[in-house]
């Protein structure tokens, strides 16, 4: 059965074969590790965003942090926090699409000023 890849992205399945550790005992035949990074992270940062929603329109455990020197004055940070995670989220959501490789352009060709929000 064919693995379906998405579009865009390379079409190939890594795998690296090394030999086991001298050093760590085991009693299985076969171990391994695995790395990988799924669009389906999409629907988690979705579900996380509509729970901090929630929390944040209540009001909800928010005056633990107040009493903090850092959010005395605002929470602004954790705003901040939200706008990481969406754009974290869509850039996700576009990973999806086959236009995925114009992510970030306009429509004329040129790039977006996309600035990443850990740099504002």
């Amino acid at each position: 059965e064919k693995s379906p890849f998405p579009p865009g992205g390379p079409a190939s399945i890594q795998v690296a074969l090394a030999r086991k550790s001298p050093y760590l005992p085991t009693r299985h035949k076969v171990s391994g590790f695995m790395l990988a990074n799924h669009t389906s992270m999409a629907e988690l940062f979705e579900r996380l965003l509509k729970q901090y929603d929630r929390i944040k329109s209540r009001n909800a455990f928010l005056d633990n942090f107040r009493r903090e020197a850092v959010f005395q004055d605002s929470l602004d940070e954790f705003d901040h926090s939200r706008e990481v995670v969406q754009s974290l989220m869509d850039e996700y959501r576009a990973c999806e699409r086959p236009d995925y490789v114009n992510f970030g352009m306009a429509a004329d060709g040129h790039q977006t000023d996309f600035q990443s929000p850990m740099k504002r």
